[in-house]
């Protein structure tokens, strides 16, 4: 079993490809920083599993090609994590095109293209399953954030369209979507809002995890075993979205 996790250095990736390397998957670690990849694998192998670390730029247009044509030199992968994400903050008027195209090149053109390229790989072997993590953020607005917004929201309509697609090839789509997860993301916004307020750092994130379904900061651990939870899963033909 191979699994392909991309966003893999750190995070709510490193959390996921730890999490199935433990259940025995051998994991190609995707990220742009090759030292961060290099530490969870190592970390991996230590542990006595079985990791790849590829540094590569998701967003380049061959990235996908050159990728597959590595990572087929070990074999077929049947689990793909659209994991690496960004999510830069601004009023619209300040949202530049570098910005909102930069926030599409890494939050829907790459997991596109690297779906598009590895369901080959699934369908030769009968099946497979794509999880692509989102947001909350595809569901609903929030104000300053209309490129990162605008981005999962085209993420979840393509995962639906997909599931209906690729259902008929066995291949079970997923969609997580939580909230506010402890990562560097989480950081920025806990100090924006402390340079806009005011507000303590305790402060600024009990008024994030406010905004959470449980009350509070999700870890990263938690997405990890929700990935988990849906390789368990059956296959649904109008794929699964899954809201934390």
């Amino acid at each position: 079993m191979i699994a392909l996790i991309t966003g893999a250095g750190r995070g709510i990736g490193k959390a996921i490809s730890l999490g199935l390397a433990n259940k025995g998957y051998r994991v190609i670690l995707v990220a742009r920083s090759e030292n961060e990849i290099k530490s969870v694998e190592q970390e991996i192998i230590s542990s006595g599993g079985k990791a790849t670390a590829l540094a590569c730029d998701i967003t380049a247009s061959q990235s996908a090609s050159t990728l597959f044509a590595k990572t087929s030199a070990i074999g077929k992968v049947t689990l793909l994590i659209n994991n690496a994400g960004i999510a830069p903050s601004a009023k619209i008027e300040d949202t530049t095109d570098e910005m909102w195209q930069q926030t599409f090149a890494i939050n829907v053109h790459a997991p596109f293209n690297l779906i598009r390229t590895y369901i080959a790989d699934m369908r030769s072997e009968g099946g497979g399953q794509i999880i692509n993590i989102a947001s909350t953020a595809a569901l609903e607005g929030f104000a300053y954030t209309s490129a990162y917004t605008s981005s999962k929201h085209a993420l979840l309509g393509l995962s639906r369209a997909i599931a209906k697609e690729l259902s008929r090839s066995n291949i079970k789509i997923s969609t997580i979507c939580p909230g506010f997860v402890r990562t560097n993301i989480l950081e920025t916004s806990i100090s924006n809002i402390i340079k806009k307020t005011g507000k303590l750092r305790e402060q600024a994130e009990a008024v994030l995890g406010e905004m959470n379904r449980t009350g509070k900061i999700i870890e990263p651990q938690e997405i990890a075993q929700t990935v988990l939870a849906e390789l368990t899963m059956p296959l649904d033909p109008n794929g699964r979205e899954i809201i934390l």
